[in-house]
């Protein structure tokens, strides 16, 4: 534009920076900006606020405070929007002085706090389970006349839930529709996650009920949260039950739906289930992943089936997956539980040379493999390997250098 002699104008800028934040290049809008001031065109609210969320977002919040200070002392008034992207970032840091400063702020210039504004307090607060502050931002709100709206709702029963306080989730789900607001997918598996995290699993399949009454369709996560509730109760039947109907109502099971049902299976004993499950799984058009070969490994050397668990562990690099250290150490266990020491040793020296350094359970587990089969002296020099890289030697361990 500028080649050709056309003079880009505040609207042209802000536009382009507004492109460049959206596609992460928020370097470039920042670059991009410094050109706009030096072409002689002044940066409007809009532009400054565009650069300011995108930085938010990306969690540089001091080089967003720092372009907030320099609008205003190029007299350019923020807006709700500058204050509400600045209060979010500072409160995903925690930064909770700072956030309620620009609050106060905002109101004494009479730009009052709208719902969006609002909720990012109220859901800061509750991710960071002060669900009693969370409340009193709805308290402050409904004072001074902005009314919670479902987000709030549903920000408010997700902090209770993660206190495991389903009840007073539920109570305020119940005052939510009496407020006259419809509940959504998410309100409905935030109440499901709550009861099957509190183990209440009957409960939890009452509200599913419920969900399916009011002529809502359950999602992936829906069905995902309450197999495994299920799964975690030992319930196998009804977990498979659900999987089916889950299958017949056209919402295919993803990954984590087979991963979970998977684990399920393999931690009440029914391996053979397990395999079939995988099997079947590999004939849709979903490939397995690292945490389901993790799990199949995991039940293989626990039942002392230590050749499939070997079996499974080398098809890991025929599909291109890289192991890491979890699987090494479930490998590495099955390998001392057999008395394979040298191979033992040997996976933990694969490991450093694909990127992948023991930790501190690895060496505890290789360890104390050692110990079992009175092999003290490279238990020992083990024990001076760990503690090299940092690792402190459990108590279990460290009886291996007692005399």
């Amino acid at each position: 534009m500028v080649a050709r002699g056309c003079q880009s104008n505040v609207y042209t800028y802000t536009t382009i920076i507004n492109g460049l934040c959206k596609t992460g290049e928020v370097a470039e809008a920042a670059g991009l900006f410094k050109k706009m001031e030096e072409a002689g065109c002044q940066p409007d609210v809009v532009t400054y606020s565009t650069l300011i969320d995108s930085l938010c977002k990306d969690r540089l919040v001091n080089e967003a405070l720092d372009i907030f200070s320099y609008m205003k002392a190029k007299g350019t008034s923020p807006d709700i929007f500058t204050y509400t992207s600045l209060i979010q970032g500072l409160c995903k840091f925690s930064r909770w002085k700072e956030a309620s400063a620009l609050l106060n702020d905002m109101t004494s210039l009479n730009i009052m706090p709208d719902i969006v504004t609002f909720n990012v307090l109220v859901d800061t607060f509750c991710k960071e389970g002060k669900v009693s502050e969370a409340l009193g931002v709805l308290k402050t709100k409904t004072e001074m006349g902005v009314e919670p709206n479902v987000v709030t709702y549903n920000l408010l029963m997700y902090g209770y839930s993660l206190c495991t306080k389903v009840v007073e989730a539920r109570k305020l789900f119940d005052v939510m529709i009496t407020k006259g607001f419809k509940p959504v997918v998410f309100s409905y598996n935030i109440l499901i996650n709550g009861y099957c995290k509190a183990k209440r699993i009957d409960e939890a399949k009452q509200v599913f009920n419920e969900m399916v009454y009011q002529g809502l369709t359950p999602n992936k996560v829906t069905y995902n949260t309450l197999i495994h509730g299920l799964c975690q109760l030992g319930r196998l039947r009804e977990a498979q039950d659900l999987f089916r109907n889950m299958r017949t109502n056209g919402n295919l099971p993803n990954l984590r739906t087979y991963s979970i049902l998977l684990d399920g299976f393999c931690k009440q004993g029914y391996l053979g289930k397990a395999f079939r499950l995988f099997q079947a799984m590999q004939s849709t058009h979903l490939k397995p992943n690292l945490v389901m070969y993790t799990i199949l490994v995991h039940a293989m050397c626990k039942s002392g089936n230590f050749k499939d668990a070997r079996k499974l562990f080398s098809e890991l690099f025929v599909h291109g997956l890289q192991p890491n250290v979890q699987i090494y150490t479930t490998i590495i266990f099955g390998l001392c539980k057999e008395g394979l020491l040298d191979e033992a040793l040997e996976a933990s020296q694969n490991m450093e040379e694909d990127g992948c350094p023991p930790d501190e359970i690895c060496y505890h587990v290789i360890i104390r493999g050692f110990l079992q089969h009175k092999d003290e002296s490279r238990a020992v020099q083990l024990i001076g390997e760990m503690r090299d890289r940092g690792f402190v030697a459990d108590a279990r361990t460290r009886l291996s250098e007692v005399g």
